[in-house]
């Protein structure tokens, strides 16, 4: 890595723009950085670390927002650009910290975000790579190698920061030694040993837990074998098997003699069971015989009752046959002697109204003359009402009239001031849509602009695919240029050896002219010059494809930097609008502003379109209301006439029904003259009712008298048919219905019980049982029970023999299979437990060092190695570094301590009692021999640029000279080497200088080059 240039702007102390030039400085090969305490030399050192890292080191990490110079004029943006060489690739880098700026609409400041611009040079122009801070990370940490830690401790010595390794103690030691090496590989291998012990520890734990819940399973099958399970307990896991086939043995004779007895049982169970039956069905049958026997002698004690029973259910019968036509004749008397009554009372009726001797036929005539005049005044009468009755409607309907008029009346006031309402609210959303007619062009910014970043993202990933491709080009063509190269040199060294292969001795050398030739050339392996040619082939196609995806991720990147202008064309024009600043975290906020806006302004349009379409139908509705108040005008004028008719039409009415009453009373005898029209109606209409009703009674009596005489005579000749005396007699044989029929089922039920026993007895195995002696059911129940329980014992005894058995060859192929699933772990667990133990400095690690402090010890090791050449220089041959491994006491960690050794006294000391220049002097061997172990451990990428901060002033003359001596070799291979320092004999041996000055209005940088 070599620096170039860097350019410094608002950072720090420098409140305005300062620019370094390294490539000036470095024609020397060493420069010093100068000035006061406080002026800002650390600061210059913070800005390069600061460019590469985005943070500054030492104690001030961490601080980045103290970085922007209070001493900067309002509005300057403060920036760090860095241009620098790395892994043969000309950068660029360009950061800009958080910081406040002014708003750019309106007043007060707002916070800008860090920025960063890597840019690579090509063809003589500067190429954008990317501006996003993780991938600018990843490529410097690709190219670089190393982080912010290790390159303070290679390329950039801060201040107080290089002697902290020297006086660390072990245990700060191995973590600074972590962070600057990479171990990983060790510590996840002591990891990967402590994790394969526990993984094999607890898979063998598990397996012996599976084992011993298996033999719990199989506990209550084996309940008579209790004492075998608790030796099994006792014993080892691997001796089990041999112990359950042991008591399989024993098990399987227990089932042969179960089986036997099982056997024996079943047969005796079996011949008590069949005894027991039979003589359950013989003492059934002899029950039954019994039973027919008693249903026999007891029918033969009732036969007399049942006569009985059959000539009173005879006479029953013949007399139901009787009952319907006496049931008819009483009907017929009962209906007549009503019929009858009824006649009787009516003509009493008539008779006490119109006299004694009146003659119903002359009455019907008299009430014929007086109807019709009787008729016409009840018209009259029906229509004088009918007219009163619609009169109060008309009434209504003249006064509902009227305020239905005045109703439509004040419509049409109200819908005057509808129209007036309407025209100022469409006057009052026209101004809203004024006022928001640009909040639709903000919607359409922030759509552009959300879009653009979308773009903008896109562009980045296809700008990350074309850089990987770049990438993985680039290591191919280096790899195909390593190629070239060795076969290069190896083809060159063919040539000698074959030059060297037709030497001989006392001959001259075709190149030198020499007869001696006391080392020739030997060939170690032939490269032709075809494969040199096809190695330069594929280097020149390597090439090529790196050019091409360089074009590709040059083109990517500048689709990524179009879509970065887009979306600040579109920022800019928002903020014209009166917008605020977009970003990706104000933007949903913004969205939601502007969304209500246009809902706003949507609503207002809404609004009016409502109102004036609300008038447009509003205003035929004011011609068709105009119109309905003219009819209802003329409706209220046609009510009032109507009214006035109908009362003429009453009068007319009431003088007709007086003429037809008067004629009435004149022809009519009904002696109506004290009563009304409607009574008389009535008394005419009842009158000729009764006349009517008379007649047909009368008709109704005489055919009533005929059907009572055709009654009587049928009854008393069915009573003489069905052998009765008298109607008397028949009527005293009917029996109740339920009780005759109850009668009849007991004496069918009787007779068929009868029938059964016969039949029972005529049975021939009723017949035999029943010769049989009576059968003892208690005492066969007994002996069956007794053999069935000793049968039920046996097969019990049987089956817990057989579980038993079936649970050891259960138990037997579980516990095998689970043996034969942990053999492998339980071989290799012994040999597990010792390496991990090993890698954990425990178990037979006498040092007791772990095996990354191990790798660790052999680092500083090699450090100690490097830093001890230049030492050697430094301390005129005085001190050389040693580590020790010794085991450190109160267990503290080994391997990683220091110590000097001292060539004057033949001793070895701690560090801690160096002094001050010796421990600078010892501190810087150890940083710069710590920087090449690093360097080589990340590859071995050239570092052409060192600085170093302060420190020089703790050396004497001698030791000073020694110091540059050495700073004087590290220049070698076109290094430079930097020193920031306040000696000032420094100033007069070191002509390229950095004077760094400080004022009231901020510091500032001067370069100087001695001629």
């Amino acid at each position: 890595m070599k620096l170039h240039h860097l350019q410094l702007r608002a950072f720090g102390p420098f409140g305005g723009d300062e620019q370094i030039d390294f490539d000036t400085l470095g024609a020397s090969g060493l420069f010093l950085m100068h000035g006061p305490t406080g002026s800002g030399k650390t600061s210059v050192l913070d800005a390069i670390c600061f460019a590469l890292f985005a943070s500054v080191p030492g104690g001030r990490t961490g601080q980045a927002e103290r970085l922007v110079s209070d001493h900067a004029e309002a509005g300057t943006k403060p920036m760090v650009r860095l241009e620098f060489t790395l892994a043969g690739r000309r950068l660029r880098i360009t950061r800009t910290p958080a910081h406040l700026a002014a708003k750019k609409r309106g007043s007060g400041t707002t916070r800008r975000q860090p920025s960063v611009l890597i840019e690579e040079r090509l063809a003589g122009a500067w190429h954008a790579l990317s501006n996003r801070a993780d991938e600018t990370a990843d490529l410097l940490d690709d190219l670089l190698g190393m982080g912010l830690h290790q390159f303070t401790q290679v390329v950039l010595l801060p201040q107080g920061e290089f002697a902290a390794f020297l006086r660390a103690k072990a245990d700060d030691r191995a973590a600074l030694l972590q962070r600057l090496f990479d171990i990983s590989r060790f510590s996840d291998l002591e990891a990967w040993l402590a994790q394969e012990r526990r993984e094999c520890v607890a898979a063998v734990a598990a397996n012996d837990q599976a084992i011993q819940t298996a033999v719990v399973r199989v506990e209550e099958s084996l309940v008579d074998h209790a004492a075998v399970i608790e030796r099994w307990r006792a014993a080892e896991v691997t001796a089990l098997p041999a112990q359950i086939a042991a008591t399989e043995t024993v098990v399987q004779q227990q089932l042969t003699e179960a089986m036997a007895l099982a056997d024996a049982s079943a047969a005796a169970a079996e011949a008590a069971q069949t005894a027991h039956d039979h003589a359950v069905v013989v003492a059934q049958l002899q029950r039954q015989a019994g039973e027919a026997r008693s249903v026999i002698k007891a029918w033969s004690e009732q036969q007399d009752e049942a006569d009985a029973t059959r000539s009173a259910l005879d006479q029953h019968d013949r007399a139901l046959r009787v009952v319907p036509l006496h049931r008819s004749a009483t009907r017929a008397a009962t209906r007549l002697e009503a019929r009858r009554s009824e006649l009787t009372a009516l003509e009493t009726g008539l008779l006490a109204d119109h006299g004694e001797d009146v003659d119903t036929d002359e009455l019907t005539r008299a009430l014929a003359r007086g109807r019709e005049s009787l008729q016409l005044a009840g018209e009259a009468m029906r229509e004088h009402r009918r007219s009163s009755t619609r009169r109060p409607g008309c009434d209504r309907d003249v006064a509902a009239a009227q305020p239905h008029r005045d109703a439509l009346a004040h419509q049409m006031v109200d819908l005057d001031i509808r129209l007036t309402m309407l025209d100022d609210t469409i006057a009052a959303a026209q101004q809203v849509i004024d006022e928001s007619a640009h909040c639709e062009r903000q919607r359409e910014l922030l759509d552009e602009w959300r879009t653009a970043e979308r773009d903008r993202i896109g562009a980045e990933s296809v700008r990350d695919e074309t850089a990987t491709q770049q990438s993985d080009a680039r290591t191919r063509f280096t790899a195909a240029e390593s190629t070239v190269l060795r076969l290069r040199t190896q083809r060159l060294a063919g040539m000698a050896a074959e030059l060297a292969a037709g030497l001989d001795d006392d001959s001259p050398c075709p190149v030198c002219g020499s007869c001696e030739h006391p080392q020739p050339a030997t060939l170690a392996e032939r490269v032709t010059q075809e494969a040199v040619d096809a190695a330069e082939q594929a280097a020149a196609t390597s090439r090529t494809q790196l050019d091409d995806a360089s074009a590709r991720f040059a083109a990517a990147q500048a689709n990524v930097i179009a879509a970065q202008k887009r979306a600040e064309q579109i920022s800019t024009q928002w903020e014209q609008l009166g917008g605020s600043t977009l970003d990706q975290a104000s933007s949903p906020a913004l969205r939601l502003e502007v969304e209500a806006a246009v809902r706003a302004l949507q609503q207002a349009r809404t609004t009016t379109r409502a109102a004036r379409t609300e008038r447009a139908t509003i205003e035929p509705e004011g011609d068709a209301l105009r119109s309905r108040l003219k009819g209802a005008e003329e409706s209220l004028t046609e009510k009032r006439a109507a009214l006035a008719a109908l009362d003429r039409q009453i009068a007319e009415a009431d003088d007709t029904r007086q003429r037809a009453w008067q004629t009435h009373l004149e022809r009519c005898v009904c002696s109506a003259s004290d009563h009304g029209v409607e009574q008389a109606i009535s008394r005419h209409a009842a009158l000729g009712d009764r006349l009517a009703e008379l007649d047909r009674r009368r008709a109704a009596v005489a055919v009533l008298i005929s059907e009572l005489d055709e009654a009587t005579t049928s009854l008393n000749r069915q009573v003489e048919d069905e052998g009765f005396d008298c109607l008397d007699d028949a009527l005293a044989a009917v029996i109740p219905a339920a009780q005759a029929q109850q009668m009849r089922s007991q004496l069918a039920q009787a007779e068929a019980a009868v029938e059964r026993a016969r039949g029972v007895l005529a049975q021939s195995d009723v017949a035999a049982a029943d010769a049989l002696e009576p059968i003892d059911l208690p005492s066969s129940e007994a002996r069956r029970r007794e053999a069935m329980t000793a049968g039920r014992r046996a097969r019990t005894a049987l089956d817990d023999v057989r579980r038993a058995a079936h649970s050891l060859r259960r138990l037997d192929a579980e516990v095998t299979t689970l043996l034969q699933a942990s053999a492998h772990d339980r071989d290799r667990l012994p040999a597990l437990q010792r390496m991990a133990d090993l890698a954990a400095g425990s178990g037979d690690n006498s040092l007791r060092m772990r095996l990354s402090a191990y790798v660790l010890a052999a680092r500083l090791e090699e450090v100690t190695a490097l830093a001890n050449h230049q030492l050697s220089v430094m301390s005129a041959g005085r001190y050389q570094l040693a580590h020790t491994d010794a085991l450190a006491r109160g267990g503290a960690r080994s391997g990683l301590s220091l110590q000097v050794r001292d060539s004057w006294t033949g001793t070895s000391r701690d560090t801690a009692t160096l002094s001050g220049g010796e421990t600078f002097m010892v501190s810087l061997a150890l940083a710069l021999g710590l920087g090449q172990a690093v360097l080589h451990d990340t590859g071995g990428r050239p570092l052409q640029t060192l600085l170093v901060d302060e420190g020089f002033g703790t050396l004497d003359d001698e030791s000073l000279e020694l110091v540059m001596h050495v700073l004087d070799e590290l220049r070698s291979g076109g290094r430079t080497v930097g020193i920031v320092s306040h000696v000032g004999e420094l100033r007069i041996r070191v002509p390229a200088q950095i004077q760094v000055r400080k004022t009231e209005q901020g510091s500032s940088v001067r370069v100087h080059v001695a001629a």
